[in-house]
């Protein structure tokens, strides 16, 4: 038995595993540190990762992407929330960047909104304002709820790191999407904790991708006894702070503070004071 099962996010495909156990159990350590979490130093870290699974030459031009790309309704309308939750971002934050204004695009299928979309991404600096890497992003959560055969190859990835019967299942960005879609899939509960940071499983589309019958009934609960959610007012990408409500079952929520260049980092996540309350609290009935 582990303590903590870790589930990475978007853009882990040009890293490794051990990079991502060095990384993330070094986070997590950190923050428990700092709220003075019992036998921080020992805790036990399994890591699901499946960035590697992203390189099968399936992935186009990468970072080099443009409007264009979007291809799906769920990948143009995920492009155009985070867009909107930038500025949402920016109105407040505690100072203002200026920034100039990109050139708008030039490849094909750039309507008006979209070309809006991006200079806001861009003038926000969300990912270093590229908003190529947010079509990036956009793309690679795409791709898990519309590629079947990848989704079950991501899953399997989780299932083999479930084997470890964490007290804690902590997942990041797209990692939140695939730890819920797997809780879901569980005939028993399987982990007592959930923890999520930066999720975008706000997001309507994503929600009624893994759920088609959305408009008639709230998504499922995942088969946990505490859910916890923290969210920082300026990740983009958590793109709704707020989950409770949106599930059957009661989510609590955190509101975070990252810098935005930190904005949807998961090793500033991982020590963000929530997060650790959350995993202090699961850990203390470890034997």
């Amino acid at each position: 038995m582990t303590d903590i099962v870790a589930v990475h996010g978007i853009f882990m495909n040009r890293r490794s595993r051990q990079q991502m156990q060095d990384d993330w159990r070094s986070a997590i350590v950190r923050g428990l540190q700092n709220v003075r979490a019992g036998r921080a130093d020992e805790v036990e870290v399994e890591c699901a990762y499946y960035g590697h699974l992203y390189n099968d030459g399936k992935a186009g031009l990468d970072a080099a992407y443009r409007p264009a790309d979007l291809d799906t309704t769920l990948e143009r309308e995920l492009f155009l929330a985070i867009a909107d939750a930038t500025a949402i971002a920016d109105a407040t934050a505690d100072e203002e960047a200026e920034r100039p204004e990109p050139a708008a695009p030039t490849k094909l299928w750039a309507p008006e909104r979209v070309q809006g979309a991006v200079r806001r991404i861009e003038r926000h600096g969300i990912f270093d304002g590229a908003s190529g890497v947010v079509i990036r992003l956009v793309k690679q959560v795409g791709r898990y709820l519309g590629d079947a055969d990848f989704r079950e190859r991501v899953l399997a990835e989780l299932t083999e790191a479930m084997r470890a019967k964490p007290r804690v299942l902590v997942a990041h960005s797209l990692g939140s999407v695939v730890a819920y879609d797997w809780l879901c899939r569980q005939s028993t509960p399987t982990v007592p904790t959930l923890v999520t940071i930066g999720s975008p499983l706000g997001f309507r589309g994503i929600r009624k991708a893994l759920h088609p019958d959305l408009g008639a009934t709230l998504p499922p609960w995942p088969g946990v006894q505490t859910w916890v959610n923290v969210a920082a007012r300026e990740d983009a990408v958590a793109t709704v702070k707020t989950l409770d409500g949106l599930f059957v079952g009661p989510i609590t929520d955190r509101l975070a503070s990252n810098s935005r260049r930190t904005a949807h980092s998961a090793t500033v996540y991982l020590q963000n004071v929530h997060t650790s309350t959350a995993m202090k609290t699961a850990l203390r009935e470890r034997g």
